[in-house]
């Protein structure tokens, strides 16, 4: 799930384990469910905001695919922000993506509007190389930028963390490339993972029927920005995320405002084609 951010997703985003390995736990992650869904967002009154008025928007993420043949996911998100002096500020944005199943390979682009006006088009591919992670940009510039260190991409990242969570571990903290701004951005993250429990009863009827039988976590990733040593995390998102990569509720926490997001549209998608692995 990057602000006004990209990954609600598993997330996005998730969303989305440098010391988690193969086995049982990894195993089990490997089956993403292919799904469309809906949520509409909302300033989350919990945590009152001293900078607006009101919020409200939605996003819409789609997810096909399987480890054999890579994951394509299509996100898009609006957000309308009331600050209560003039017109609201609304932000848009789009953004389409393959995966490789092994993580190895990121195509993606991204869109992103302000009040209309194209803010940010970035097209890029990201490949894991020796030692990191190279990116070759072909908007918003021509160029090819390498990247040091264990990365992992972001589909990687929800299975690493759905691994983490089957092996029973809390914690799991992670560099993960987001290709936001410039197509080039690394966050350093950390995913606390709470018990496992069963699927909610307030879920859309198409959502309870094909995640009754599903584990769910609370899980809440924090997105730190890898440039510096920053105690404060850009934000951090909140979901509750089932074993088989959907998520049933999702909060954002951006520091000045929280908006929540609520499940209101699902439709399981046919599997593409059948998987071993």
């Amino acid at each position: 799930m990057t602000a006004i951010p990209r990954r609600a997703a598993p997330a996005a985003a998730l969303l989305t384990a440098l010391f988690v390995s193969g086995g049982t736990g990894l195993a089990a992650a490997e089956t993403l469910m292919p799904h469309r869904a809906g949520y509409v967002l909302s300033l989350d009154p919990s945590k009152p905001s001293q900078k607006l008025d009101g919020a409200d928007g939605r996003i819409d993420y789609e997810i096909r695919g399987n480890s054999c043949e890579g994951y394509t996911v299509a996100l898009r998100q609006s957000n309308r922000l009331d600050t209560g002096e003039g017109p609201s500020a609304e932000s848009d944005m789009l953004s389409t993506s393959w995966e490789d199943g092994k993580g190895e390979a990121y195509r993606f682009k991204t869109v992103t509007r302000a009040n209309g006006q194209v803010k940010s088009d970035v097209d890029a591919i990201a490949t894991r190389s020796d030692g990191g992670v190279t990116v070759q940009i072909t908007k918003p510039r021509r160029e090819s930028v390498e990247l040091k260190g264990p990365i992992l991409m972001p589909t990687e990242h929800v299975r690493k963390v759905l691994a983490a969570a089957a092996a029973g571990e809390s914690i799991l903290q992670a560099r993960v490339f987001d290709g936001s701004e410039t197509g080039e951005k690394v966050y350093d993250t950390l995913a606390v993972i709470g018990r496992p429990g069963k699927a909610a009863a307030d879920l859309p009827e198409a959502a309870r029927t094909a995640l009754a039988d599903e584990t769910v976590y609370p899980v809440t990733v924090s997105y730190f920005d890898g440039a510096g040593d920053q105690q404060t995390p850009v934000y951090a998102m909140s979901l509750s995320l089932y074993a088989n990569g959907v998520i049933g509720g999702l909060k954002i926490d951006y520091n000045d405002f929280v908006l929540r997001g609520v499940l209101d549209r699902f439709e399981p998608l046919k599997p593409d084609a059948t998987c071993a692995k």
